[in-house]
C-alpha cells in the first residue's frame, strides 16, 4: 500500500512538472500561433536583377499571429485582423528578411461565391539592386466557395488543395517590375516544442515502471 502511494505521488508530482513546462514554452500569449510555409519562385521582376532572385529558388519561412485577434470589419462574409502579426521570417535562397515596422493584417473573405485567405506584412532586408523591401504576403483564393464555412481567423493552417491559386509575392520599391512572385508549396502548423514531447513520453514511461513495479510486488505478496 505503501508503495502504491509513493507512485502516486510520484505521478502527481511529474504531471505538475509538465504542466509547468507546458505554461512555460506557451507563455504568457497563449494565443499566439505560428504557421511555417514554404514555395517555390516563379517569376522575378526586371528591376530586381539576376544577382539574387532566379525563377526555381525555394522559399521557406513562418509568420505568428494572435488568434485572440478582434475583427475590425465586423461584417458576416469578410473578417479583417489588423495587427495581427508579430513575427516574420523569410527566407529565399541567400536572402533573409524579417518583420519591418508598420500595419500587417490578415484577410479571410467567405463570400457566396468564392473565398479567400491574404496575409500581409512588411519586411525588413537589405536592398536588391538598389530597390528597397516594402512588403510580404500570401495569396489562397478558392473559386468554389469550399474552403471556408465562416470569415474567422483559422488557428489551424487553411488546406492548400482547397483553393485553386497559392501565392505569395515579395515586393520591392519600383512596382510590378521590382516583384518576387512565386507558388506557396506548404502551409503548416508548428509543432508542439520537442521537449514537451519528450517530457511527455518521460511520464508515461515513469508511469508504467511504476505500475509494473507494484503489480510485481503485489504477486510476490500473494
Amino acid at each position: 500500500m505503501n508503495h502504491m502511494r509513493a507512485v502516486c505521488v510520484m505521478f502527481a508530482f511529474a504531471a505538475s512538472m509538465l504542466l509547468g513546462m507546458t505554461i512555460a514554452v506557451t507563455p504568457a500569449n497563449a494565443a499566439l500561433i505560428t504557421f511555417n510555409f514554404t514555395g517555390t519562385v516563379t517569376g522575378v521582376g526586371s528591376q530586381l536583377g539576376t544577382t539574387t532572385f532566379s525563377n526555381g529558388q525555394t522559399l521557406s519561412g513562418s509568420y505568428t499571429f494572435s488568434s485572440s485577434t478582434i475583427d475590425s470589419n465586423g461584417g458576416p462574409t469578410i473578417g479583417t485582423y489588423n495587427g495581427t502579426i508579430s513575427n516574420l521570417v523569410v527566407n529565399i535562397g541567400s536572402y533573409n528578411a524579417t518583420l519591418g515596422a508598420g500595419s500587417n493584417s490578415i484577410e479571410v473573405k467567405n463570400l457566396p461565391m468564392s473565398d479567400s485567405y491574404t496575409m500581409q506584412a512588411p519586411f525588413t532586408g537589405s536592398t536588391v539592386n538598389g530597390r528597397t523591401p516594402v512588403s510580404f504576403g500570401i495569396d489562397l483564393t478558392d473559386p468554389t466557395h469550399t474552403a471556408f464555412s465562416n470569415d474567422h481567423l483559422p488557428t489551424t493552417p487553411p488546406s492548400l488543395a482547397s483553393f485553386a491559386t497559392h501565392t505569395f509575392r515579395l515586393v520591392f520599391n519600383g512596382g510590378p517590375t521590382g516583384t518576387v512572385i512565386g507558388t506557396l508549396n506548404s502551409l503548416t502548423a508548428v509543432p508542439l516544442p520537442a521537449a514537451v514531447i519528450l517530457f511527455g513520453a518521460g511520464l508515461i514511461a515513469l508511469v508504467g515502471l511504476g505500475a509494473g513495479s507494484w503489480r510485481q510486488k503485489k504477486h510476490s505478496l500473494a
